[in-house]
């Protein structure tokens, strides 16, 4: 006759939980990089997305961007009190993608999904100051290519950053915003380091020491781009010495345009 087994020990259950615990512990990691993985997928078809908004949109408008005056918003909802009115793509506090948007299905294209929300920095303010513009203006344009007539002022459209993943919605100061290193500095995204990395010091007063770098360079510390040929890649993150200025101006030495 079998003899019923008796209940586990207190030393039995420990080690259960031990091993649970150490299997989480190697689970974990995996599962969130699958995590990122996917969301990078996504943001990558976001960005190619644009790319194809911008060739339709420039299909219909004679070869020539948007002037995109831009200051990243969708609509006035950030005043007090609020008055909800839609912009328009030339008012002044525009976000670039309301002059793109009726060439993609849904605003939500304009959204990477690993962006910070309004909520993983409270302390801010975007979620008070400006509610949900924030949400959907995760890319950042180039501003060199705004109100162009590309085929004319850009002749190797695969070296021309057109789109970008980065906290900047519009990439409009090669000394502060861009992944190159401006004139008269020796590092990149000034704006968006803290003093003691030879920023100016905006991240120390207003972000608080977040990291807003790695805003610029989402996906495992790379960026995803988009070109004016339409590709897309990855820039991973640096201190621009490996980002020529010509990917962004166009104006490539030697190269006369």
């Amino acid at each position: 006759m079998m003899r019923k087994q008796d209940a586990f020990t207190l030393i039995e259950l420990l080690v259960v939980i031990a091993v649970i615990a150490l299997l989480m512990g190697i689970l974990m990691p995996t599962l969130r990089m699958a995590k990122e993985q996917g969301r990078n997928i996504v943001c990558k078809a976001h960005t190619k997305g644009l790319g194809v908004a911008l060739r339709m949109y420039l299909d219909d408008h004679d070869g020539k961007t948007h002037t995109t005056p831009n200051q990243g918003l969708w609509d006035n909802a950030w005043e007090r009190p609020a008055v909800i009115r839609k912009y328009g793509p030339d008012d002044s506090y525009a976000y670039w993608g309301i002059s793109y948007e009726p060439y993609v299905k849904t605003r939500k294209v304009f959204r990477c999904p690993s962006t910070k929300r309004n909520d993983d920095w409270p302390e801010i303010g975007w979620g008070i100051l400006y509610q949900e513009y924030f949400r959907y203006c995760s890319y950042g344009l180039n501003g060199y290519v705004a109100d162009k007539k590309i085929d004319h002022e850009f002749t190797k459209h695969d070296e021309v950053i057109v789109f970008q993943d980065h906290i900047e919605q519009k990439l409009d100061s090669v000394n502060s915003d861009m992944f190159c290193i401006g004139p008269s500095t020796n590092i990149n995204l000034r704006q968006w380091r803290p003093a003691r990395e030879g920023g100016e010091g905006f991240v120390d007063t207003y972000w608080k020491g977040h990291d807003t770098v790695g805003e610029c360079y989402r996906h495992s510390r790379t960026s995803n781009t988009c070109w004016l040929d339409g590709h897309v890649s990855s820039i991973k993150e640096s201190t621009g010495e490996d980002v020529p200025v010509y990917w962004y101006t166009g104006d490539r030495p030697g190269s006369g345009s």
